[in-house]
């Protein structure tokens, strides 16, 4: 079968870059599926992620983010789609995702969403200008994924949303990253946060929430690990609240699996998920976990009270207080154990099955 997958480009390094990296590989070398992944604008750059020998890679070379440009890249996008001749063609919901119909290839059109129903609202919400703004890109999306055969969200809190408006989801987890045969030592006086330091991740209510948690336990750190453009303004906040030597950001790290082996738990504050691999990458590591229940996916990786706690968005008291219930849990180890137990579900062979199925079926 021959798979063509859309996206803007490979060069970064974040979530949907590797999953659809790890995803297309296993397909070619695993499944012997014939793959293809078209890139709009590469500026050069080769992928983050190696991609297998198998996986065809074609750029565009031209960006489909810029409006004037959209007739170029749809050009030529259209014209490399009728020489392909793929059977099935997946947006990954960028701007592919409302062209991608126009198409006259021949190919079965899906896509995969890997954010939440409720992203624009989470984001731009909570003023009635940013309302009536969510609510137009909502109805947008909403639109463009309805002339898809198949549309395929990470979580089944998200595809129950989905399926208020739309007939044609599907709900498939993303896969895990890595395996270890390592679990973490929950034994440390270390927590551990990871992910771009950006609003959506939310790190000023964790900063916040530690300033209350050291005070009960000053022998505790939390490492925040990632980069982004609120470095500063994080730095700030740490120094202003007397936590510089309780809270300390690491930066990037090129091996996550080995940081998480490290920590005791590991805390997450955002405001807003697609799916969270960061909590799936920690269940495999054997971690604890806290975080706030936000949309969508951390209620379906932390059964509260058996590998973890989740609290409400936005209480500060709340997230402290359950990190401090963990610190003084003597059972995170039998928490870490449940943890592990639970990525089992989220195995590439496993995930990848029902991706097998789904593109057999369309």
């Amino acid at each position: 079968m021959k798979i063509a997958y859309c996206i803007h480009s490979l060069a970064g390094p974040g979530g949907m870059e590797r999953v659809l990296t790890l995803k297309a590989n296993y397909l070619a070398d695993r499944l012997d599926y014939d793959v293809t992944i078209i890139t709009a604008d590469m500026k050069g750059k080769k992928p983050f992620y190696a991609l297998s020998e198998k996986v065809h890679h074609a750029d565009m070379g031209i960006s489909d983010n810029f409006p004037p440009f959209m007739p170029i890249y749809k050009k030529r996008l259209f014209a490399y789609l009728k020489e392909l001749r793929p059977n099935i063609t997946v947006s990954l919901c960028k701007n592919e995702l409302f062209i991608l119909p126009d198409s006259k290839d021949g190919s079965i059109k899906m896509a995969e969403y890997h954010f939440s129903h409720e992203k624009f609202f989470a984001k731009y919400g909570g003023n009635a200008i940013g309302n009536i703004y969510a609510r137009y890109r909502t109805r947008k999306l909403e639109k463009a994924a309805a002339k898809m055969k198949a549309f395929v969200v990470l979580t089944k809190q998200d595809e129950a949303e989905w399926k208020k408006v739309l007939g044609n989801v599907h709900q498939i987890y993303n896969p895990l990253t890595f395996e270890s045969s390592e679990t973490a030592d929950t034994s440390v006086k270390k927590a551990i946060a990871a992910g771009r330091l950006v609003p959506q991740k939310n790190y000023k209510d964790l900063t916040e929430a530690w300033k209350i948690v050291a005070e009960k336990h000053p022998d505790w750190t939390l490492e925040i690990f990632g980069e982004g453009k609120l470095h500063t303004d994080l730095q700030a906040q740490i120094d202003h609240n007397g936590l510089s030597e309780k809270v300390l950001l690491r930066g990037n790290s090129d091996d996550i699996r080995h940081e998480m082996l490290n920590h005791a738990f590991l805390v997450m504050s955002s405001l807003y998920e697609g799916f969270p691999m960061v909590l799936l990458e920690a269940a495999e590591c054997g971690l604890p976990m806290v975080s706030y229940n936000c949309p969508m996916g951390p209620s379906e990786l932390i059964d509260d009270g058996l590998n973890g706690y989740l609290t409400p968005v936005g209480d500060i008291s709340a997230l402290a207080e359950a990190i401090c219930k963990m610190i003084e849990n003597p059972h995170r180890a039998s928490f870490g154990a449940a943890s592990k137990a639970k990525a089992r579900d989220f195995r590439m062979d496993v995930i990848m099955e029902k991706w097998d199925k789904l593109f057999k079926s369309l």
